[in-house]
């Protein structure tokens, strides 16, 4: 893979994690509900469709992928329906405690599920790879080498941005401790979950 392609692919890619979605605004209220290593399993999940969608870009089945209507809507609205689901908890939830249970309470796969979903119901990664991919690198010459690289700097950048966002949520979660404050953050985390399951079912 020539060194300008490696660049300008994570660039992009840099800016896909930064640029505000339901993917940030699933790390993020899971980061101030339930502490860093939910948010962190979210973050697996959202990776592990982001590579799912790029090796489909790599093997010439991007297109495949958009045109697969009836399978990705209901998975979108699985995805979304849950992302509500979960933010409803959270605004109900009483203000004596954080919305969702500790990390030793939560299961992981849980959180990488909801990351799944996310993604896979968002159809802006299978517009990023599908419709940009080429202009990066030509996929009929792609090897596997080419993907491993490439699934590396979707790991990295993915898990740098979007733990970042992560740990500054965290922090944030930790300075509220009063019946008020758990309140406001219980009502928070979960309109923000439900306005993330909303924008997905809405695209």
């Amino acid at each position: 893979m020539p060194f300008e392609t490696f660049v300008t692919f994570s660039a992009a890619m840099f800016l896909l994690a930064l640029a505000p979605g339901p993917g940030v605004a699933a790390v993020v209220a899971r980061a101030l509900s339930a502490g860093l290593p939910a948010a962190f399993g979210v973050i697996t999940g959202l990776v592990i469709g982001d590579v799912v969608f790029m090796g489909l870009a790599l093997a010439g089945l991007s297109a495949l992928a958009a045109n697969a209507g009836p399978v990705f809507g209901v998975v979108k609205y699985v995805g979304a329906a849950y992302l509500v689901w979960i933010g409803y908890q959270a605004c109900t939830h009483a203000a004596t405690s954080i919305a969702v249970p500790e990390a030793a309470d939560m299961s992981p796969l849980r959180e990488l599920g909801m990351g799944l979903l996310v993604t896979l119901g968002n159809p802006k990664p299978i517009l990023f790879y599908g419709a940009l991919m080429p202009t990066f690198l030509d996929v009929t010459k792609a090897e596997l080498a080419d993907g491993v690289v490439l699934a590396v700097v979707i790991a990295t950048v993915s898990y740098g941005v979007l733990g970042g966002y992560a740990l500054l949520a965290h922090r944030a979660r930790r300075l509220l401790t009063t019946p008020n404050a758990l309140r406001r953050l219980n009502q928070t985390t979960g309109a923000v979950m439900m306005g993330a399951g909303v924008a997905i079912a809405a695209r």
